[in-house]
This record gives structure tokens, C-alpha cells and sequence, in this order.
């Protein structure tokens, strides 16, 4: 990401957050090889095939989900409180937005996501490396629920005529009261990325003539979380929203708090 330091309390979060993913793929630690004869075995047949040696899989990142369903990463933060973190003072340098937007506002929300505001180059195709680019301003939001529509407004104190060619990254901390399996659906128009963590959960990345969308499974452990969501416009409408599923629950718009 680029360097510019924003004073809001849960970028602190991000950078104290190290996020530590355990996955097992095969039976765990090897068994000790043991020749000894046990009193009152029996010995082995002469030419006896020996048994062959079972190699360790590596250790992959895989979430415990339900039988039957889709597994997924299992991010697991250092920080396992659940309080929500103080209202963060307005970042420095660059701009915000002076006015609402269906993208957020200037309203700083210490439970919501700040969107660090980017320009990119026409014909871009994909979400471009943002960690890498310096904002040219921000804004604030609750939630990321914006539908398909035209973008008309551009980002007033920033640029507000500019309503094409630019890209969003949403950040906000995700607290997770109690450990569970959820499904994160992204719709975008054109392109979007989810991360938890650091760790990619939903691609819905590439310029699209229509919303489109893509869903992915997780299994959140109890504490508060980093969720990051880069989206990319290019020219047409607009569409960016987060939905999420509980297991055993029902979809609704992904909430900061779970």
C-alpha cells in the first residue's frame, strides 16, 4: 500500500494485526517408527511386503465448514477482542469528500469502512495494484450496499466531476463474535476484490457490461478481523455490494459487526 499514515484507530488495528492461518492437509505429526517385537506378537510372514511410508500433504489454509460444503480459508487474527474500536479523527493530506455519495460521505463512522479514492487510466481492466497508489481523497460509509445505477454525483471536494476511471479500497475492522462458517457474496460493476485478513476470499475482478457476481465460503474464528474490498469503475453504471451468510442463517448485507 502507499505510504501515507491515517490516525483512524482501526488502520492502527490493520497494522497490528498479524494474521496467522493454520491448515492441515493429511493426518497430522508422523508416528514413530517402532521395530520392537511386543511380548506375545506373533513374527511377520516371511517376505512380507513392508508397509509403504504415507508422505505428509503440506499444510494449506482451509476452513472447517459443514459436510457437503465448500471449504474455504480460515483467517485467524491476533486480536481477539470484540469491542468496537473508538471514532477514528478524519485522515490528513489528501481530501474528503465534501458531500454524500452513494459511494460514502465525509461523515467519519468508527464501525464503517473508509474508502481510500484512487484515479485510474482509461482502458484499465482490472482492479490495479492500490497498495502501491496514493489516494487522491476519501470517504466514509456504513456499509458497501451501493445497486446497479448511474453514478452522477463524482466526489464532490475531491473531484466532482469525475464519474468514470477510478477505483475504491474499503477498509474497516470486522469483529466476529463467535467463531462460524459464513459465505461472502460480492456483486460488482465492473470489478471487485474481498480480502479477510490479506487473505482472498471473493474474485469478481474484470470490466463487465452488467452486474456480476461471485461468492465465497470462510470460517471466521471469534475477534476482530481486517476486511478489505478494492473496487474498480470504468464507464457505465455503477454497482458494489457486500452480502454475507451466517451458516444456518440468512443473507443479508454484511454488517461490520457479525
Amino acid at each position: 500500500m502507499r505510504k501515507v499514515f491515517f490516525p483512524l484507530a482501526f488502520l492502527g488495528c490493520t497494522s497490528l494485526l498479524a494474521c496467522s492461518f493454520q491448515m492441515r492437509a493429511g493426518s497430522g505429526a508422523n508416528e514413530p517408527n517402532n521395530n520392537q517385537a511386543q511380548p506375545g506378537a506373533k513374527p511377520a510372514a516371511t517376505g512380507a511386503k513392508p508397509a509403504p511410508t504415507v508422505k505428509q500433504g503440506p499444510v494449506r489454509g482451509l476452513g472447517k465448514r459443514s459436510p457437503g460444503q465448500p471449504t474455504g480459508p480460515s483467517p485467524t487474527p491476533s486480536n481477539t477482542a470484540t469491542v468496537d474500536p473508538p471514532p477514528p479523527p478524519p485522515p490528513s493530506g489528501a481530501p474528503i469528500v465534501s458531500g454524500a455519495t452513494i459511494f460514502g460521505s465525509g461523515t467519519v463512522d468508527a464501525t464503517g469502512f473508509k474508502g481510500n479514492i484512487y484515479w485510474v487510466d482509461a482502458g484499465t481492466t482490472k482492479v490495479p495494484a492500490l497498495a502501491s497508489m496514493t489516494p487522491v481523497g476519501y470517504l466514509f460509509t456504513k456499509e458497501l450496499n451501493v445497486a446497479p445505477q448511474a453514478f452522477t454525483s463524482g466526489f464532490p471536494g475531491v473531484d466532482a466531476a469525475r464519474k468514470e476511471n477510478f477505483a475504491i479500497r474499503y477498509e474497516a475492522p470486522l469483529i466476529v463474535s463467535e467463531a462460524a462458517d459464513y459465505d461472502f457474496r460480492l456483486v460488482a460493476e465492473d470489478g471487485a476484490l474481498l480480502q479477510i485478513d490479506g487473505t482472498p476470499i471473493v474474485d469478481n475482478d474484470g470490466v463487465k457490461s452488467a452486474p456480476g457476481e461471485k461468492t465465497g465460503p470462510v470460517h471466521l474464528v471469534a475477534g476482530t478481523h481486517v476486511i478489505t474490498v478494492d473496487y474498480l469503475q470504468t464507464t457505465g453504471n455503477v454497482a458494489l455490494q457486500v452480502f454475507c451468510t451466517k451458516a444456518n442463517d440468512v443473507e443479508r448485507i454484511c454488517p461490520t459487526h457479525l
